[in-house]
């Protein structure tokens, strides 16, 4: 990743430059609601005003963010404030119908043009990353999707860069998210190499990323589980990897036996994770399936660990040193799961120990019938992910997860960091 060195950079005299003007970074991102930040204490002689859009397009929904700096001459920017929207569901739903895709990112770039000054739109610059629900789709399909929305960008009144649109690899996906909760909270700045590693769990792919402390980490890891990298002087050695179909809602498709399954309209799937009572039409990655529970079958935790088991066993790789006491924050569907089951508290976050979702998951599977109207995939969703932990990853259950949506009031996305990484590709005027 040839830019994280010079994207970390910016964060680095970002963060100083607020520092020296009490100016803060602050993010709010709240899923499926615009949301614009109080605008931070701006610095009296600041130069100007520019602005950059990233579009997040991911399996289960696309994200526009909006992001507003401050370019104090001679020093870099300041992040002033974010704008961001999300519409449901992603771009791949629209595999046979790519124009829909279109017509969802100019539903957003209207967010776009309420949110950055008329004069400003032409030197905008506006990206999109597409992530693992693109990915899994057949190349040509995943292709009609981006070329429709490099329709709709060039339609807008908005700068379109070269390569503005394009499917971002899992690997610098892993290496960016522990990048950014490195730098967040201020390991990366310290002269040792104490660092936390980062657990990302979307709806179509996961990722585990970590600075090993032992060379038989690095020396028994599959070759492409391995990056390199120079960052702050300093070489760093990951441990890193995306499991694609290793989503949270891949695992569902996958325990079910559904995924990749020909005959979808007269099949119906049944797991032992689900109410018998239950039964649904479940969309994902612009297919649709029946999915039931088994009505004279076995229910509970351990039918259910069986069939979750299958879909992380000999798939994922141990790394041996994860039975020591590593220190991860983990995000996305790990932390929307715990909220759901009752773990964490959604504003504030948490710690959980590994065993905490497997405890909680023999609950709510023991219970199936008090979450059908509700939570019906509660069971089957944090089964996997106690599964994934446990026989996938090799964590212990006494292991500590940090689980959180932000880190100092930052997101702990992407998003950020590839709009850096775009604007020290370039020359503000």
């Amino acid at each position: 990743m040839p830019c994280l060195a010079r994207w970390l950079v910016l964060l680095t005299l970002l963060s100083h430059s607020a520092a020296q003007e009490n100016v803060g970074i602050g993010l709010d991102l709240s899923v499926g609601v615009e949301g614009v930040l109080p605008s931070l204490a701006r610095p009296a002689n600041a130069s100007r005003i520019f602005h950059g859009i990233v579009f997040d397009a991911g399996s289960t929904g696309t994200r526009i963010h909006v992001y507003t700096f401050i370019q104090k001459d001679p020093e870099l920017p300041l992040l002033e404030k974010e704008t961001f929207q999300s519409v449901k569901p992603g771009l791949s739903a629209y595999a046979d119908t790519p124009e829909t895709a279109g017509e969802t990112v100019r539903q957003l770039l209207r967010v776009a043009k309420k949110a950055v000054p008329h004069v400003e739109w032409e030197r905008t610059p506006v990206v999109l990353r597409a992530t693992a629900g693109l990915r899994l789709l057949p190349p040509k399909k995943a292709q009609a999707l981006l070329d429709e929305v490099e329709v709709a960008f060039e339609e807008s009144p908005f700068f379109v860069p070269d390569n503005s649109v394009h499917i971002m690899n899992g690997t610098d996906e892993g290496i960016l998210a522990w990048v950014t909760v490195n730098f967040l909270t201020g390991q990366l700045q310290a002269k040792t190499k104490k660092t936390v590693g980062t657990l990302d769990l979307g709806g179509a792919s996961t990722q585990i990323t970590f600075l090993p402390k032992f060379k038989k980490t690095i020396e028994s890891a599959p070759p492409d589980h391995i990056a390199r990298f120079d960052l702050l002087s300093t070489t760093y050695e990951l441990y890193t990897h995306s499991y694609l179909g290793n989503g949270i809602k891949a695992a569902r498709l996958t325990a079910l036996g559904a995924l990749g399954a020909e005959g979808l309209e007269r099949k119906v799937f049944e797991s032992s994770c689900l109410s018998r009572k239950f039964r649904e039409d479940w969309s994902f990655g612009g297919l649709t399936y029946k999915i039931s529970g088994i009505p004279d079958g076995s229910t509970g935790f351990t039918e259910c660990y069986k069939e979750m088991l299958k879909v992380v066993k000999g798939v994922i790789h141990q790394p041996p040193e994860l039975q020591d006491s590593n220190t991860f924050y983990a995000f996305s569907y790990y932390f929307d799961i715990a909220v759901e089951a009752g773990l964490i508290d959604e504003r504030r976050g948490g710690m959980v120990k590994v065993q905490d979702y497997s405890i909680r998951a023999k609950e709510v599977c023991n219970k199936l019938s008090m979450y059908l109207a509700t939570k019906p995939f509660l069971c089957m969703d944090i089964t996997y992910i106690t599964c994934l932990l446990k026989d996938g990853f090799g964590f212990k259950d006494e292991t500590i997860l940090k689980l959180t949506q932000k880190v100092n009031n930052v997101e702990t996305s992407w998003a950020l960091g590839a709009i850096f990484d775009y604007f020290q590709n370039i020359k503000i005027h």
